[in-house]
């Protein structure tokens, strides 16, 4: 019989280690956790915003919610089931989530297997060939336990998207503001925050993606006449505010680890949703491919690399790591 536990600090400190391996926008890794007397909080720490792109910290929270599913595949991997209770407080905005802890006799069924792709998931930008005919299904289930749904959107609506990703690349073109706040999260290899430039395409090379977002010239050379099949998925939310937010980062986290333990690559795609107008497009396709939910959220690529096939012991199969925070930067234990 389950029963309620008081989970050692040192267990909960790598459980929040774990967490913190979630993608983030840009990777800001915009989360702050604080442990007293045996709960977990989890706040976003609203000075590691980007205002430009994201105003209203919506990614900031998606942001979040990955590291809160994170976090409890974690715990169950170490048979500690999560008790989480959303916003648990209306004065505290900044608060998203508080966790206790519920010792668990045994591990869920696909648990070891969503643990082990904590580490091996890799946002990766290069070129995809198409997921393998049913190999999507199991995805969504994640995405629908946090009221999230995924929709695997219609190939022979390309154009509009590619519509949509010129509509957002046009809006911030001209924009220093936004360029500038780009580049500062753009880092050399070895910073514990920021993406790695050797993550982003060069200048010589094409896009992964016509619906991918612009980055400033990085050192990851692809082929010229490479061309993406990757699926695009979107997770939408019956509304539009922060506890929505946070469950499509939530469902995030399990679509990409699912799509990790299944051996497909991945991608998420949040600029197609930071403009209006090029929301709306995607809105529209979205519905055109059969989805009800009228608020889309995060974009997300998914299949396979082509060496996957081709040569396991190239190296190519490895998207480069971003880094990671300090823990002492992001856990504070009040004894």
């Amino acid at each position: 019989m389950a029963h309620y536990a008081s989970a050692c600090p040192e267990t909960i400190t790598s459980a929040v280690e774990y967490a913190c391996a979630a993608p983030s926008v840009h990777n800001v890794q915009p989360w702050s956790w604080r442990l007293q007397r045996g709960q977990l909080s989890l706040y976003v720490d609203r000075r590691r915003s980007i205002p430009v792109e994201d105003p209203d910290g919506r990614q900031l929270i998606i942001s979040c919610g990955g590291a809160l599913h994170h976090l409890r595949i974690a715990l169950e991997h170490n048979l500690l089931e999560p008790i989480v209770t959303i916003l648990p407080d209306r004065s505290e905005p900044d608060l998203l989530a508080s966790i206790t802890f519920r010792g668990r006799a045994h591990p869920e069924g696909s648990s070891a297997a969503l643990f082990s792709s904590l580490e091996r998931r890799r946002t990766d930008r290069r070129p995809f060939d198409a997921p393998p005919v049913g190999s999507m299904g199991v995805l969504s289930h994640g995405a629908n336990e946090f009221g999230t749904s995924m929709t695997i959107l219609a190939r022979q609506y390309g154009s509009m998207l590619e519509h949509a990703s010129a509509i957002a690349t046009q809006e911030h073109r001209n924009d220093p503001d936004y360029w500038n706040e780009l580049e500062e999260w753009i880092r050399s290899a070895g910073s514990d925050e920021g993406i790695p430039r050797d993550a982003l395409p060069d200048a010589l090379s094409s896009h992964e993606s016509a619906s991918a977002r612009a980055f400033p010239s990085g050192h990851l050379k692809i082929e010229r006449d490479a061309r993406d099949h990757a699926a695009l998925v979107l997770l939408s939310t019956p509304s539009d505010a922060p506890i929505d937010w946070l469950n499509a980062g939530q469902a995030l986290s399990s679509v990409l680890l699912h799509a990790t333990a299944s051996h497909l690559a991945s991608c998420p795609l949040t600029h197609l949703t930071e403009v209006e107008a090029s929301r709306e497009i995607v809105r529209d396709v979205a519905s055109r491919s059969g989805e009800t939910f009228q608020n889309p959220q995060v974009m997300i690529r998914i299949g396979l690399l082509e060496s996957d096939t081709e040569d396991a012991d190239s190296g190519y199969n490895e998207p480069v790591a971003s880094g990671r925070r300090a823990i002492e930067d992001v856990l504070t234990i009040v004894h």
